[in-house]
């Protein structure tokens, strides 16, 4: 299948301190993406990769009034810090919709990353949890294919170990490509969240993702467009609440043709 990998910029191997991979594409409520991007933007990471792949479905984007074909793509931050980390941030407009190409990419990309770096640390891939209660701080489920290293995310406060099920699409075949293959040990970190239709982001449940990954690599954050996000989902909420309550209401006693309502 045909994949395309332009980069931006070159980077020398020696340069490069302690490397992360941030794996964020779009899903459920846009969890994962919106966490994703939010971190992307506060560190003023820029463009290193873009990736043209033709399993990405054909559906070409517009934004603002411009046509352009979907893409995955990677950015970069270096390290401030010696004992800093680099950052190589994942999103896309899509994953890849079929099970050979989400395998296919994972493939592609870890070789191209490792032929990048010479090896990362860890990739690291962010998801949503659909649960039927979500509390004001959503929990996070971690798990991985190195158990020490899922250990050392479950020292954090609000995170629980995943014991069991699925975790479809590339948000869960990558990391795991990348530690059953030997590039890097991979974990999945995965808020809960309570989608409704009325919702297309769940910002609460990006916003407990990205506390996780600031506390966890000491990452200056800025959260203030994260929270403006959260007063209008809240705001949507409590509107359609009230639209449910009053909708649910019983019908008012008929007094009869003389009587009425004040």
């Amino acid at each position: 299948m045909y994949i395309n990998i332009e980069k931006k910029f070159d980077l020398e191997k020696e340069n490069i301190k302690n490397p992360i991979l941030l794996i964020g594409w779009p899903g459920i409520a846009l969890v994962a993406k919106l966490a994703i991007t939010s971190i992307q933007e506060s560190l003023n990471a820029k463009e290193f990769m873009n990736i043209q792949y033709f399993d990405f479905p054909a559906k070409a984007v517009v934004e603002n009034g411009t046509l352009e074909i979907p893409n995955a793509t990677v950015f970069y931050k270096a390290a401030e810090k010696d004992d800093g980390n680099d950052f190589f941030i994942l999103t896309g407009t899509y994953q890849p919709q079929t099970p050979e190409g989400v395998f296919e990419f994972s493939k592609a990309f870890c070789e191209e990353i490792h032929n990048i770096t010479g090896g990362v640390k860890m990739y690291v891939s962010t998801g949503a949890m659909i649960s039927d209660i979500v509390h004001d701080a959503p929990s996070v489920y971690v798990c991985g294919t190195d158990e020490d290293l899922v250990q050392t995310f479950l020292k954090l406060e609000n995170t629980k170990l995943y014991e069991g099920g699925y975790i479809s699409g590339a948000n869960g075949i990558l990391p795991a490509w990348a530690g059953s293959k030997g590039y890097a040990p991979g974990v999945c970190l995965l808020a809960e969240t309570l989608p409704l239709p009325m919702m297309t982001l769940d910002p609460r449940s990006s916003k407990a993702l990205v506390s996780i990954l600031k506390e966890y690599f000491s990452l200056e954050m800025d959260f203030s467009k994260l929270n403006e996000k959260i007063k209008e989902m809240e705001a949507i909420f409590e509107s359609f609440k009230k639209q449910a309550d009053q909708f649910m209401k019983p019908p008012r006693e008929d007094r009869g043709p003389d009587s009425y309502f004040r």
